[in-house]
């Protein structure tokens, strides 16, 4: 019997009750016990009846030896004697073939007709449906070893009176069963030795629940051994509370050969469930007995409990307001992988681990980058669980996971289809997937394939509680923000109630907005229901918040952690942050705060002065690249296996490509199957020579193709020294437009983060000679002094250290209002906090692009684009940063909107202004002032 889902019995989000569980589980325990009579006792973990050492007889009350007592007992003696408790003889069992036999119509002889007759009247032992043997039942029965009932010669039996022969009835006729003779005679006479097949195919679980119903023993022949040869009376008197608790203790389950019924003693025990509250769900360690019974300690899932319910266990509860943090925790919710970091009582900051197999292993650096990951093995009992219970529901490890464990999953399982198919990885992409494509799909364990809804902004209420049912949207990043929640939440480490986030540069605010909400309705369901039930009012007090960008609070953690101090003027910085998805670049002066801020309070401040950055530029999003341009290398034998595959968001489809391109879940598998294998060839720091690689993949029918391919080394690395050179390009560029803003002479230190900057080709790009070409080529004679600092190293000796990545997370606990730290952004104030315009918008001039709006153009303002062609126009956009120097129409990165206005003048031309950071507003009209009062306009969503 599994255990009930009780929450979903009861109204819905009703607060969890234990004493009310408690009582439910006996009253479930009750009702299955009484739906059988005998219940085999089973160790925990087997689910064999022959395992069973124990036969607990409901009825009685008393305990007997079970099945596998009574195995030992058969293999030990091949005859036993059937009789009643008062000794009588009833029959003959042999053991090895579970036979009975009967000798009580021994002493006649009989024709096979009249046996048969007899037989059918008969009753023995108290049963009916005797019959004659076959001859081979009679002659395994008369030769075997050790029968009882031979006598005389070879193999004679003997009669009741207790005289022998050799003649014996069987289904044919009489058969001599002298030895070397067998032989059958059909018109002959014999006696009768009956047997009765009742247990012929029975385990010895039915031979056992027959001997004590029916009040019988097993015998040796010798009479010096029985079966039972005793009872247990001491369950008899037990209460049912009691009872259950005993089978607790022992680790028991229970099993009933009758009704094929189940009943995990451990799924009932509600002291079981509160030792693994942190540990069944997300793998934090299980409660000791101290937790539960110190009055110093105690339970915040006890509080408001049954006072009498408490004392019956001697459990403490906890009133969860006691552990709230006044200290905020910042949250750096990376593409590939995530950091928390929290500040604890004594100001110390500390990085959390999430969803490791083992907390108590020794804390290493890359522990604390969180793989943003989730792995679905049972999707409907962990969305019966999600759906619930709003707060701190009670889901299982083994049915949905995250982080270190799920990511182990995928790499432990290279190849593995089945594995790869049910891990759902890159989830802040997932965000961004819905803006331009289809969705994507996951299948469990169980063969269920679940199609992901699109990421909507579903923020909760503010002061009120939360409520969920099985119509709530699934949404993936609401479930990793709770298991972010779970361990930041810990009852050693308290309950904290603010939090602030980071956001890459160029994300749009409705992006912004939406994963936002979804880690506030994760990270306050992670939060104790006796909190919010009996203290409402910190739901006024529960926030989630933006903070600063990714790159700027990388600024803040690294430039102190390298011991580059402010100045009074400001001390130029340049950010390369080149994570998983998105490459973000931020500009700005670290100085010392002016009298009029001292006074404010602060005495640090970054003064941003710019930013910019590729949303597709990304180590993962690379290696889609790598993976698509392989298989377009090999459409051949793609083709000849009919395998399909995904496209990058930001990559241009190929003739005949919609053959090979599909939104299924076997195109997706393929992707993430094809990414594993090329993922050195990106991350290597000597660039690998691939050749081959032979794998399997899925077709369209779901089913398993071995494959091979050819890998183009060059092309791959060119492609690769291409796209990433053009983001360091766009880097530098940008920096030469704002030298007239950083103070004359000074130096301006380059800082490289994310995990992807690590590369060789980030340390070819900005470290090596080819460098000296880049610099040489965008500031001519006139480059600034730019010292570039590596990403920062992993410190094993300190892992709470800042590094590349776990450097954004630190870098926000510093900007935490309060911390003496001022953020200036002229472009979020101008922007009201929106993510700058994010592409290069023109016609082509002279076969080149010609961009008039550019990256961070200021929002509402119109700018000219060119007279229309009898109300056409040719509009071309992009987002590389190659637009800067001319792009050619036909170019794979180049986007041409084919535009028409029939309603304007012939006079009339074209203007554009920015709305959004992927929106703009196009309006024909005779001039710029009447551009805005144009009643012939069209917003375009680029």
């Amino acid at each position: 019997m599994d255990r009930p889902n009780t929450s979903a019995q009861r109204p819905e989000n009703a607060s969890v009750s234990w004493k009310m569980q408690y009582e439910d589980d006996l009253a479930e325990f009750a009702e299955a016990l009484a739906s059988s009579r005998f219940w085999f006792i089973v160790p925990e973990g087997q689910d064999d009846l022959a395992a069973a050492s124990v036969l607990f007889d409901t009825e009685t009350g008393f305990l007997y030896p079970g099945p596998k007592v009574l195995n030992e007992f058969f293999r030990d003696y091949p005859f036993l004697y059937l009789k009643s408790t008062h000794d009588e003889y009833l029959a003959t069992l042999h053991t090895s073939t579970k036979l009975l036999w009967n000798d009580e119509a021994s002493d006649k002889d009989y024709t096979v007709t009249k046996a048969k007759s007899h037989l059918r009247e008969a009753r023995y032992a108290g049963l009916s449906g005797w019959r004659l043997p076959t001859k081979n039942q009679l002659q395994s029965f008369a030769t075997a070893p050790y029968n009882p009932h031979r006598k005389g010669r070879e193999y004679w039996l003997a009669k009741r009176d207790g005289d022998e022969t050799f003649r014996w009835l069987v289904a044919g006729g009489s058969c001599d069963v002298d030895a070397g003779c067998w032989t059958i005679e059909s018109t002959s006479q014999g006696k009768i030795f009956a047997c009765h097949l009742q247990w012929a195919e029975s385990g010895e679980a039915k031979v056992l629940a027959d001997i004590v119903q029916f009040d019988l023993q097993l015998v040796t022949p010798d009479g010096k051994n029985k079966f039972p040869d005793q009872h247990d009376e001491r369950w008899r008197r037990l209460e049912l509370e009691s009872l259950l608790g005993q089978l607790i203790r022992d680790g028991a389950q229970l099993f009933s050969m009758h009704s094929k019924q189940r009943i995990d003693t451990k799924q009932l025990d509600v002291m079981q469930t509160i030792i693994n509250l942190d540990h069944t769900p997300c793998r934090l360690p299980s409660l000791d007995s101290l937790q539960l019974t110190d009055p110093h300690k105690g339970l915040w899932e006890l509080w408001g409990e049954d006072d009498d319910f408490l004392r019956r266990f001697g459990w403490v509860a906890r009133d969860p307001a006691r552990d709230l943090r006044d200290q905020v925790v910042a949250i750096d919710f990376g593409t590939t992988s995530t950091v928390v970091a929290v500040e604890n009582v004594h100001g110390q900051r500390e990085l959390l681990r999430i969803g490791v197999r083992d907390f108590f292993v020794e804390p290493q650096p890359q522990h604390f980058e969180n793989p943003t990951v989730i792995e679905c093995l049972d999707f409907d009992a962990f969305w019966s669980a999600w759906t619930s219970r709003a707060h701190r529901p009670a889901l299982d490890w083994d049915h949905m996971r995250a982080a270190h464990e799920a990511q182990a999953s995928w790499r432990d399982n290279p190849g593995d289809v089945r594995v790869l198919a049910r891990i759902l990885p890159r989830l802040k992409q997932w965000a961004l997937r819905h803006e331009q494509t289809g969705p994507l799909c996951l299948t469990d364990q169980q063969g269920k394939e679940i199609e992901l809804p699109p990421h909507t902004e579903r923020n909760p209420v503010r002061g009120q509680m939360l409520s969920v049912s099985p119509d709530t949207p699934f949404d993936p990043i609401e479930l990793y923000a709770w298991y972010l929640g779970m361990v930041i939440n810990w009852r050693e480490r308290g309950l904290y109630l603010r939090y602030v986030l980071s956001f890459p540069v160029k994300y749009p605010r409705q992006v912004k907005d939406r994963m936002l909400a979804s880690f506030r309705r994760g990270l306050l369901r992670s939060l104790p229901e006796t909190l919010v039930r009996y203290h409402p009012k910190v739901l006024n007090e529960f926030s989630v918040e933006e903070l600063a960008s990714e790159p700027a609070a990388y600024a803040a953690s690294a430039l102190p952690y390298l011991e580059i101090e402010p100045t009074e003027e400001g001390m130029p910085y340049a950010v390369f942050d080149f994570g998983g998805g998105t490459t973000d670049f931020d500009f700005g002066l670290y100085r010392w705060a002016t009298p009029k801020e001292e006074d404010e309070g602060y005495e640090r401040v970054f003064e941003h002065m710019a930013t910019g950055g590729d949303n597709f530029l990304g180590g993962e999003t690379l290696i889609e690249h790598l993976v698509y341009r392989v298989f377009q290398h090999n459409l051949d034998e793609l083709r000849r296996h009919r395998i399909q595959f995904t496209k990058p968001l930001d990559a241009p489809t190929f003739p005949g490509s919609e053959a090979f391109l599909a939104p299924t879940q076997a195109a997706q598998t393929n992707t993430v199957s094809l990414a594993a294998e090329l993922r050195p060839f990106f991350e290597s720091e000597n660039r690998p020579t691939l050749g081959q690689i032979q794998m399997d993949l899925l077709d369209i029918n779901g089913q398993k193709r071995p494959c091979e391919f050819n890998v183009p080394d060059d092309e791959l690395e060119e492609f690769l020294f291409e796209r990433i050179g053009g983001g360091v390009r766009a880097f530098l560029h940008q920096i030469a437009r704002l030298l007239t803003k950083f103070p004359t002479g000074t130096p301006i230190h380059v800082l490289l983060a994310g995990n992807a900057s690590r590369g060789r080709h980030i340390k070819a790009l900005f470290f090596e000679e080819s460098s000296d070409g880049l610099i040489k080529e965008i500031f001519a004679d006139h480059a600034p002094e730019f010292p570039v600092h590596p990403p920062l190293p992993m410190d094993v000796g300190n892992p709470h250290a800042p590094t590349a990545k776990t450097g954004v997370a630190l870098g926000l606990l510093a900007l935490v209002p309060g911390e003496g730290v001022k953020v200036v952004s002229a472009v979020h104030q101008a922007n009201d906090g929106e993510a700058p315009f994010g592409w290069f918008v023109g016609r082509i001039r002279r076969g080149r692009l010609n961009p008039v709006l550019t990256p961070n153009v200021p929002y509402g303002e119109w700018h000219e684009l060119g007279p229309l062609q009898q109300g056409n126009f040719a509009l071309y956009v992009t987002q590389s940063p190659r637009a800067q120097h001319g792009m050619k129409p036909g170019d794979t990165e180049l986007i041409k909107y084919a535009k028409r206005f029939p309603a304007a003048s012939p006079q009339a031309r074209l203007y554009a202004c920015a709305t959004a950071p992927g929106k703009v507003k196009l309006a024909a009209a005779t001039n710029r002032d009447g551009a805005a009062g144009s009643g012939i306009t069209e917003e375009l969503e680029l």
